[in-house]
């Protein structure tokens, strides 16, 4: 046989384990709690925090292995244990969730420079908030979320870390109590003093969040007149405005879903059509001019001409129809030269339309479609 013959030992006697083969325990309290002295040890000074993170700990500790603890100590103060509670309620205060609201932008530039210099804790970092915000109605309290929404906002301004991690602010958990809703209040509150609303809106969208930020809010209190008066109360005003800004397309859709069912009707009913249009103006949903446009539109979208390279004769035996409707609609100069060019810009918007102008023009004023009664 080939090898080497074993030689008997003595009984009770081990062998020995190569030390490339033992494995070291997994200790993370152990881990905290000397992360826990080096930053006690500097204090609450940010620069010596991160000269501190960038050569003492990732020099003599093991922070490629207990990255998460890391990131837990420096956002809670502790480890997070599972279900929120920080693990055997040890906690320093020289964390994230402990710093004043006038330290957290130069406190959040401690993670922006360690990541940038540490690249392979950048995903873990949008990993760990992603917890946090999961658990944040357990171990942080209001003022605490606060702190956290603001850091969230610096980070993700930075491309730190990804938007879709505040999908989960649509959680049930966390619409209790207004919990999701105080952590995005400080997130846009931060965000619109070192942005403006058109990037905020970019980015809630890249979340999957709803635009009117209804899904934010208890099912109770998703009405977009409570959601106005909410940012008004926290004098939010862009965040007003982007809220009346959502309404006005909603109101749109809404519009235009109904007059496409009208305009779809086989048993189309003009009293209907023309009452339904006339109380959405005067509720003030929509306005005539986009009345007008959306009306139109429907009209010229709703046959087969609509596919059709040149434009049948059945499109203005169509619109003929709704002549007296627009002539109710059109009551004078102004809204007559808006809605020529509401005409004009649908035509050169779709290029089969783009040579009827002139017929569909001449068909509505044939109709005095534009000519108010004097």
């Amino acid at each position: 046989m080939s090898g080497k013959t074993l030689k008997p030992t003595l009984s009770g006697s081990r062998n020995k384990t190569r030390k490339r083969d033992e494995k070291e325990r997994y200790e993370p309290a152990v881990f905290r709690d000397a992360i826990i002295t080096g930053l006690e040890d500097v204090g609450n000074n940010h620069d010596q925090i991160l000269r501190y993170l960038c050569e003492t700990a990732t020099g003599k500790l093991d922070v490629k292995r207990y990255g998460e603890v890391l990131l837990d100590v420096l956002f809670v103060g502790g480890i997070i244990a599972p279900g929120g509670a920080i693990e055997g309620n040890v906690r320093t205060d020289i964390c994230l969730t402990r710093q004043s609201h006038e330290d957290m932008k130069s406190f959040t530039n401690i993670y922006i420079q360690f990541i940038r210099r540490y690249k392979w804790l950048q995903k873990s970092l949008g990993e760990e908030i992603r917890k946090i915000i999961m658990v944040m109605r357990v171990c942080l309290n209001e003022n605490e979320r606060g702190l956290l929404g603001s850091a969230t906002a610096y980070l993700l301004i930075e491309g730190i870390i990804p938007p879709n991690l505040l999908s989960g602010l649509t959680q049930e958990h966390l619409l209790k109590d207004d919990v999701a809703v105080h952590f995005a209040t400080s997130l846009f509150r931060t965000w619109l003093q070192e942005r403006d609303i058109t990037s905020l809106t970019s980015t809630l969208k890249k979340a999957s969040l709803d635009p009117s930020l209804q899904d934010i809010f208890p099912l109770g209190q998703r009405s977009l007149d409570h959601i106005e008066q909410y940012f008004e109360n926290e004098a939010l005003n862009e965040m007003v405005q982007h809220v009346r800004s959502q309404r006005k397309n909603n109101n749109r859709k809404v519009f235009m879903a109904r007059i496409k069912l009208y305009i779809n009707d086989d048993e189309y009913n003009t009293t209907e059509l023309t009452g339904y249009i006339k109380d959405a103006i005067d509720a003030g949903r929509v306005t005539t001019p986009m009345a007008l446009q959306i009306l139109f539109s429907t009209i010229a979208n709703s046959g087969e001409w609509a596919s059709q390279e040149s434009i049948p004769d059945d499109f203005y035996k169509e619109l003929k129809q709704y002549c007296p409707l627009f002539k109710g609609l059109v009551v004078s100069d102004k809204l007559q030269i808006e809605f020529i060019n509401k005409i004009q810009e649908f035509c050169y918007d779709n290029i089969n339309f783009l040579k009827t102008f002139q017929k569909i023009y001449s068909c509505s004023t044939t109709e005095t479609l534009l000519r108010r009664k004097r």
